[in-house]
């Protein structure tokens, strides 16, 4: 008998006659469904006290990857998200007490799960998890993910005691499907298989039932769980292809997946896409223009048929205007609002920057690009006209004679009621301005607006926007293809990029652009990913150094790159491969914390929740470099080339 074992017998014999003593206290106690939020501060002091038997998680000196489908690895740790972006809980029965936490060994994550009082049959406690979408208001699981389903595998393993685990399988409407209950481990983690395949599973609940237990030995404890796939009639992990046409279409497809899965119909001929998986009720203007072009990419790609994608564009169109740009609810001076909810309604009223002209010009852009692709059909036509013709520019323009620094320049933003918000585009070079002032050119209202208001300065033989932030270097180029002085200046801004990324990370990551990324880990171990960063760039800015950072590149970054330099870009993406973090049906990350890692990770950490405009130009940009038929159609439009010449013209 090993001391292990001793021990084992010892507490068992313990718990046998604390549970005698506490049985009379438990009977008659009322039973509740929680969804609990778990207390994410567990100690776990002593986990090497051999009496506890504890499982002790091993090294990785990278991510691991199995056959199939990765829904919930752990490495992105953000608390009730999965890695792809649908939505976890833990639920429990009153009386039971849970805690949670991330445990980390290198690139090994696991979710650590721990209850206390499981004392009763009808005491549970199960970890909850939606394939897609939400565990309420639901959405159905796109095919993609379920071709072939062949099961679920998951990892997992218990502390302190054995577990019985019942895995059990939800459709939509929340009707059980299937369930199986597995004997989990506490001496090391293994893997696990639930033989599945209806077409109609929508979320898995692993839950551990009073019930199924031997209560005469068990009421404490903890499991840990990690990397939850579908599985298929793959028999091999996702690796990327090595050869780059395939890997770039690989990237691509994953790019305007986005858009197909996070698409919402709001009946009456209207619908819109979602700004991020994760929040189903907040869409940004900017977001909309980059819907737009996605679509008619899906149709190109034979990703969506050419009745639903332009379907879609006109449920948007449709969308859009039914709002109100006028009065300040939904949009000022014919602008529309930078951020509506679901249904139209604007949202940020109060900010000082509830209209962003800069969104409004990505989104302008995205339907003239419709208004060419479909100029056959009247009905479309004059949706976009109607709209394109909305916004006032001459209210956007400073005109105090008395402001140096703003006057014939165009506003960043205004509040509902129609103040300007202050600052202005114009005052540094930006492929952001270039655009807006393109857009307000192209709208035939602004034939005086002064070009020589734009400041542009070459600093090494090029004009770095204010941070040299990566996507301002092809943000108008992505909808006119890449065009001389553009198309030099961002080879060089590119060029940038890749030799600060290898001095700074070791290795060439270009994609020093704005993203979301780690702002603090909890106790607990869960990453909070709030803390947005807009000065991240090269080395070659117009700011001052100090103000500059590099700690968390951005493959769509690296995507912008392409068109200009297209050996470096990709090598770059293949880079960001070889860290280990892609998925089949997500590609990269939005982008992975590489530098000034805070306490509790040691390890780069990936952010798998993109917005629209970040992962939209990504299949914007490779088309570009593959067809650039999205340019096509934009440059079709004789306002749009006319003007594009005096702007080029101002240089």
């Amino acid at each position: 008998m090993t001391i292990r074992k001793l021990y084992r017998i010892l507490n068992q014999v313990s718990s046998l006659v604390l549970c005698s003593m506490f049985l009379i206290g438990c009977l008659g106690c009322e039973d509740s469904v929680e969804e609990s939020q778990p207390d994410n501060n567990n100690d776990s002091s002593n986990n090497n006290d051999p009496a506890n038997a504890v499982y002790v998680l091993p090294n990785l000196d990278k991510p691991i990857h199995f056959p199939g489908i990765a829904i919930y690895t752990a490495d992105m740790a953000k608390s009730r998200s999965t890695e792809v972006n649908s939505e976890w809980v833990i639920r429990k029965s009153q009386n039971v007490s849970v805690s949670s936490e991330i445990l980390r060994n290198g690139y090994n994550a696991l979710h650590k799960i721990s209850f206390n009082r499981i004392e009763n049959n009808s005491d549970y406690v199960e970890f909850v998890m939606a394939i897609h979408g939400k565990l309420v208001n639901r959405t159905p699981v796109p095919e993609v993910f379920l071709n072939g389903l062949t099961g679920i595998s998951f990892r997992a393993v218990s502390y302190h005691t054995p577990i019985n685990l019942t895995v059990e399988a939800y459709n939509i409407g929340g009707t059980l499907i299937d369930a199986k209950t597995f004997e989990i481990d506490e001496e090391d983690m293994l893997s696990y298989t639930f033989p599945l395949t209806s077409q109609e599973l929508h979320s898995l609940a692993f839950k551990i039932n009073g019930e199924n237990q031997d209560l005469t030995t068990f009421k404490n404890g903890a499991i840990g769980i990690d990397d939850v796939y579908i599985t298929n009639t793959t028999t091999t992990p996702f690796v990327p292809s090595m050869d780059d046409n395939e890997f770039l279409n690989w990237i691509k497809t994953t790019s305007i997946n986005y858009f197909l899965w996070n698409y919402k119909d709001l009946g009456g001929g209207k619908g819109v896409v979602m700004e991020s998986s994760y929040d189903t009720n907040k869409v940004s203007l900017s977001g909309i223009g980059y819907s737009y072009a996605n679509y008619i990419l899906a149709e190109q790609e034979n990703l969506i048929t050419p009745f639903d994608a332009k379907t879609r564009i006109l449920s948007m169109l449709k969308w859009q205007e039914a709002q109100n740009w006028y009065d300040g609810t939904e949009g000022v001076f014919g602008f529309p609002y930078h951020y509506f909810d679901a249904n139209g309604s604007g949202l940020y009223n109060h900010s000082p920057e509830a209209v962003s002209t800069i969104d409004w010009a990505m989104c302008a852009a995205g339907i003239r690009t419709v208004k060419q692709r479909y100029a056959a059909d009247a009905e479309i036509v004059n949706i976009c006209n109607t709209l394109l013709n909305r916004p006032q520019w001459a209210n956007a323009i400073h005109n105090n004679p008395n402001d140096n620094y703003k006057f014939g320049r165009i506003t960043k933003g205004f509040s509902s009621s129609g103040n300007k918000n202050g600052q202005v585009w114009g005052d540094a070079f930006s492929e952001e301005t270039e655009l807006i002032y393109l857009e307000a050119l192209a709208s035939g209202q602004v034939d005086n607006l002064d070009l020589n208001r734009i400041f542009r300065a070459q600093i090494n033989g090029f004009y770095p926007s204010w941070f040299g932030s990566g996507f301002t270097y092809n943000w108008l180029q992505l909808w006119t293809g890449a065009i001389e002085p553009y198309r030099t200046n961002s080879t060089l801004a590119y060029l940038s990029d890749a030799s600060t990324s290898a001095g700074r990370f070791g290795k060439s990551y270009i994609g020093l652009t704005a993203c979301g990324t780690i702002s603090t880990i909890e106790s607990s171990g869960f990453i909070n990913w709030d803390r947005y960063i807009g000065n991240q760039g090269s080395s070659v800015s117009g700011a001052n150094s100090n103000e500059v950072i590099q700690i968390s590149p951005a493959p769509y970054g690296a995507a912008l790159a392409i068109p200009f330099i297209p050996t470096e870009a990709i090598q770059s993406l293949r880079n960001y491969a070889s860290l280990g973090y892609y998925h089949p049906l997500l590609g990269f990350p939005d982008n992975i914390r590489l530098e000034d890692l805070p306490n509790g990770l040691n390890v780069p950490a990936p952010n798998w929740n993109p917005y629209d405009i970040n992962i939209g130009c990504i299949a914007m940009a490779i088309d570009q470099y593959q067809q650039n038929s999205i340019a096509q159609y934009y440059m079709s439009d004789d306002n749009v080339t006319e003007s594009l010449q005096n702007l080029i013209e101002s240089f």
